[in-house]
């Protein structure tokens, strides 16, 4: 497995910070050599993903060890003049070449360096160069950002998407690259082993039960990760928590694609919608706004999910392993992108120390049952491992829900249903409603608990971690 390197001073920046060096496995680096050797140099790859989860320093990390030289060109920080490359300067690609080589001091060679073209959506015009920057053929390229507002400026300026993108979602540390920055790489083999034979883990559970309550709390962006394995502080990965909110804040202050106090309200509502624990709950964004409607607001929706800030959850209306294929989209539910965030984002207003939650962690007094965090956590676990969030509620006449499920994936061909509300016999009642209803389609059922892994006839009981390895 590749190893990138993370320094801290890369995402500080503060006097006085330890500037060590931390190495992070990153399992990404495999897809980035699958598209190196297969799809290089006719396709770009679009390397896409929340600001602050890394894009950038995989992206240069892979450049370092993968080509003779490389080039970033940021978006956020470039000058007119490279800028004007990408639209004046393409019928003579010589002088683009030469441009960018004594502009960055960096020699490029032909089929041997990378071009990086950092924050893309800032400068969709760069986006559509890359059709003629492909077809010249001389360097491999990686696009880094986000969908987010990209489609409303080039719809707006007519800008031409060039059709030669290989696209990769990166997200935050996933349980597994979490456990290996914490220097173990025993664990999660073992995981997945008893996940195939639903045997129990006996003894061991306690303990990896407490290494994902830490992951929880600490979150899987790099900065978080990186600031605890050096000081093994909460408060200190509280601090930079709370600066990567306050950049996401910021973003969507800054942005012009929809409007920012429809994206601010979305996103400060997510602990109160997720709190929220009536059965059948879905987002209100009446709770918002109590005028708001549904087409007011997806875009601003659309552009936090596109950020990639937020995992949004559709309603399925008819189960099938073609899953997507029925879905309510004014029915969703929204989970942040990171449960460490969603920690800080809950209780932005208080310091470490007044937080709850990080003490019932140190003094091992959490109830992992805590909903909005366990729901938060399985989404961001099932998202990362490829699954799309899918949840489904069914009302009588009346408009009160009568089943619901909170997650569905689909596994060998069939449906399976996934609750993670331990200990509450509704959830054991919406699992048998619904694998008696879509019989012929569901497969096992899983209810996520705090407890060992056991078997009752076609439903599993699984800890809350094992939702890592689905």
């Amino acid at each position: 497995m590749i190893i990138d390197h993370l320094e801290l001073g890369d995402f500080v920046g503060t006097k006085g910070d330890d500037m060590a060096t931390v190495s992070l496995k990153r399992k990404i680096n495999d897809e980035l050599l699958k598209w190196k050797k297969e799809y290089a140099p006719e396709y770009a790859l679009f390397l896409k993903g929340a600001r602050r989860v890394g894009k950038t320093t995989v992206a240069e990390e892979f450049g370092k060890r993968e080509y003779k030289s490389f080039v970033t060109i940021n978006f956020q920080s470039t000058n007119d003049t490279i800028r004007d490359l990408f639209v004046n300067s393409l019928l003579d690609l010589d002088y683009f070449f030469n441009v960018i080589q004594a502009q960055y001091g960096v020699k490029l060679y032909e089929r041997k360096s990378l071009v990086i073209l950092d924050e893309i959506q800032l400068y969709p015009l760069a986006r559509q160069a890359l059709k003629t920057l492909l077809a010249d053929g001389r360097y491999d390229y990686i696009e880094t950002g986000s969908l987010a507002g990209i489609k409303k400026k080039t719809e707006r300026s007519e800008i031409l998407i060039p059709s030669e993108e290989y696209a990769l979602e990166m997200f935050p540390l996933d349980f597994e690259e979490f456990l290996w920055a914490m220097g173990d790489e025993m664990t999660f083999p073992i995981l997945k082993k008893h996940y195939e034979t639903l045997k129990p883990l006996g003894s061991l559970h306690k303990d990896v039960f407490r290494k994902f309550r830490e992951y929880m709390c600490v979150g899987g962006m790099p900065q978080s990760v990186v600031k605890y394995i050096q000081t093994k502080d909460f408060e200190k990965v509280d601090f930079v928590k709370k600066e990567i909110l306050a950049l996401y804040r910021n973003d969507i202050k800054s942005q012009q694609e929809e409007n920012s106090t429809y994206i601010g309200n979305i996103l400060d509502n997510i602990p109160s919608e997720l709190s929220r624990h009536e059965r059948g709950y879905s987002f209100r964004l009446s709770h918002v706004d109590k005028n708001a409607r549904y087409r007011e607001y997806s875009g601003s929706l659309n552009w936090l999910s596109e950020a990639m800030i937020v995992n949004v959850a559709r309603n399925v209306t008819d189960p099938s392993p073609a899953l997507t294929l029925n879905m309510d989209d004014e029915r969703f539910k929204c989970y942040l992108l990171d449960t460490g965030l969603l920690i800080n984002l809950s209780f932005g207003d208080g310091s470490f120390m007044d937080n709850e939650f990080y003490k019932a962690i140190l003094t091992d007094r959490l109830h992992i049952n805590e909903g909005m965090f366990v729901e938060n956590i399985v989404s961001q676990c099932l998202r990362s491992n490829g699954h799309k969030n899918l949840f489904y509620i069914e009302y009588n006449d009346n408009g009160k829900p009568v089943m619901e499920i909170d997650f569905l994936i689909r596994k060998d061909n069939k449906v399976i249903p996934i609750e993670a509300k331990s200990g509450k016999r509704s959830a054991l009642n919406s699992l048998r409603n619904f694998k008696k209803k879509f019989s012929n389609k569901i497969g096992l059922q899983y209810l996520l608990c705090d407890g060992d892994i056991t078997r009752d006839g076609e439903i599993i009981y699984l800890p809350y971690y094992m939702a890592t390895v689905m």
